[in-house]
């Protein structure tokens, strides 16, 4: 872990350089592996959560009991801490919320338990997700991301970067439709498939089959409304022990029916399956982390790729503009004094000098259009998608899909770029910068992978 985090803080000073998609200090890894849970309210987070650590540390209930991040950490005693107290130590490695301001660190704590099941580990425990249904297009475009007084989509993607395990939790009362929840899915989650884990709790509580179906079917429906794939992935259908419920309600009530979940051993084996993927967490730390830095290395390299090729087009022009108004000049010049030199009349020499002064003037304001005209071009995703399939032909022949979703994230931090700093003012980066982060994902990383294999 640690050659992953010299490598990724190598390469800071050429993401601040250029604007790119990296966050500062995003090589600091947290003290200990932590598993990071999210969901709906009421979806059985919390209770999960004690169910795993064998210890009641959150409040449970039918109602919303906690809106805030609650970091849980192994410890030789008892204790809680504040958020100013957690994001201002150093060591913890949560600095970097500093960053989304005092609306989310007034709603972060730490507590830190003895006796816990999982000592070797954190979990996090998350504000639970509400609010009214929304279509796909109002997910993907509408911003609601301050509604909490925070960038809560920030947040959880910086928490998720950095996890070991996601957990998504919903329930069949809200099996996924929360608008809240879609936007996560599509802004917060993109690319962290690897380690994200979706669960359909308290399926026991259904008394007919067609309601489990109609509940299932309904999430199934919504995911696809942003999971840009024909398979869904796997959704994990599981329910908690009787004593670790606080919510007995039942779907489909009314019928003398038993619930759907009793003798039902699969609802069971597929909790321990979720507790097991949870309990690996330290394990996959070290993967995890050279997930991330593949993926930092790649969004970094694409950034800096279109903006160098952005760079270098604008600059040809330039040249090229600069170039003809002064050969405009030279050429006027020299008639000039051509003109002089046989003895042409004053009036005559005069035309000649301003014809050519005046078609210099033109070529340079020509020179502008066209210098504007390619900053309008590259501030446009369109023009940022020419130069993306121009500097990316060999990974388009060789890993499209790859490629494609690899853009679909970096597009939107150099157009930032390029309408931050103007196309004249981005700075060079040399073929050597680039070969180094071509080195990182042909060499460095698969390296890397053969270490970690060989440790487990």
């Amino acid at each position: 872990m640690e050659s992953c985090a010299a490598t990724l803080e190598s390469v800071q000073t050429l993401n601040d350089r250029t604007d790119g998609p990296l966050e500062r200090n995003s090589h600091k890894m947290t003290q200990l592996p932590f598993v990071f849970v999210l969901g709906n309210h009421s979806s059985g987070k919390s209770s999960f959560i004690n169910y795993v650590l064998q210890k009641d540390v959150q409040q449970a209930g039918v109602a919303p009991t906690d809106d805030a991040f609650t970091i849980i950490a192994p410890g030789e005693q008892d204790g809680d801490r504040d958020g100013p107290s957690v994001i201002g130590d150093p060591d913890l490695g949560f600095a970097g919320l500093r960053h989304y301001g005092p609306g989310l660190v007034h709603q972060t704590s730490l507590k830190v338990r003895q006796g816990l099941r999982a000592s070797n580990f954190m979990m996090v425990d998350s504000p639970g997700m509400i609010d009214s249904p929304v279509s796909r297009d109002s997910v993907l475009t509408k911003d609601n991301s301050r509604d909490r007084g925070y960038d809560f989509e920030g947040v959880v993607k910086w928490f998720a970067e950095r996890a070991d395990v996601i957990l998504l939790f919903f329930d069949p009362d809200k099996p996924g439709t929360t608008g809240e929840t879609l936007r996560v899915l599509t802004k917060s989650l993109a690319g962290l498939d690897h380690k994200l884990y979706i669960v359909l709790n308290k399926a026991d509580q259904f008394r007919k089959i067609h309601d489990f179906a109609r509940a299932y079917g309904s999430l199934c429906w919504n995911l696809s409304k942003v999971i840009a794939r024909k398979d869904l992935p796997r959704i994990y259908t599981m329910c908690l022990p009787p004593r670790q419920r606080q919510n007995t309600t039942t779907y489909g009530a009314g019928d003398e029916e038993q619930p759907l979940g009793q003798g039902l051993q699969d609802l069971e084996k597929t909790r321990e399956d979720v507790v097991a993927e949870v309990m690996k967490a330290p394990k996959r730390r070290m993967d995890n982390a050279i997930t991330r830095l593949g993926d930092s290395i790649s969004l970094l390299r694409m950034h800096v790729m279109v903006l160098e090729e952005a760079r270098r087009i604008h600059r040809a022009h330039l040249w090229q503009s600069r170039a003809i108004v002064f050969a405009g000049v030279t050429v006027t010049a020299a008639a000039a004094g051509g003109a002089a030199f046989v003895g042409l009349p004053p009036a005559f020499i005069g035309v000649v000098s301003v014809a050519g002064m005046g078609l210099a003037g033109g070529n340079a304001y020509f020179g502008g259009k066209t210098l504007e005209q390619l900053e309008e071009k590259y501030a446009t995703y369109e023009g940022l998608q020419d130069l993306f399939l121009k500097t990316h032909k060999r990974e388009l022949s060789e890993e499209e899909e790859y490629a494609k979703a690899t853009w679909s994230r970096v597009r939107e931090t150099a157009r930032s770029a390029i309408l931050h700093k103007g196309l004249s003012s981005l700075q060079a980066v040399s073929s050597s910068e680039i070969r180094r982060l071509r080195d990182v994902l042909d060499v460095e990383i698969p390296a890397l992978r053969r270490k970690a294999g060989q440790a487990l």
